[in-house]
């Protein structure tokens, strides 16, 4: 329900009550975080680390990376840089590589 009525707020503050939470419980031993939306630079890892993350998402970042441009239609099979379709005539259009990604994540 806290999930559901909280949607939408920044991840730091649902990880650091997740972590507090856990910890008050003594239950932190038990469970492992991960935070994932947004993360961009190392810097949101180490903010990340220090409120109580375990693991780590980066889909976003990858994306953007291997060329995404967020049309937000990877649903509907018609991604105009061709990343997220079956369509053979988009798919022709995607010129990324994986290192792309590669060099994201060396950065």
């Amino acid at each position: 329900m806290s999930s559901i009525k909280n949607t939408g707020l920044p991840w730091e503050f649902g990880l650091r009550s997740a972590h507090r939470t856990l910890v008050e419980n003594g239950l932190r031993s038990h469970v492992r975080l991960r935070a994932d939306g947004g993360f961009k630079f190392a810097r949101d890892v180490i903010i990340a680390a220090l409120l109580g993350a375990d693991e780590f998402g980066f889909g976003t970042a990858a994306l953007l990376a291997m060329g995404c441009v967020m049309a937000r239609q990877c649903h509907l099979n018609t991604c105009p840089v061709g990343i997220a379709t079956q369509d053979e005539t988009l798919r022709a259009r995607f010129a990324g590589k994986p290192e792309m990604v590669i060099s994201y994540f060396k950065a």
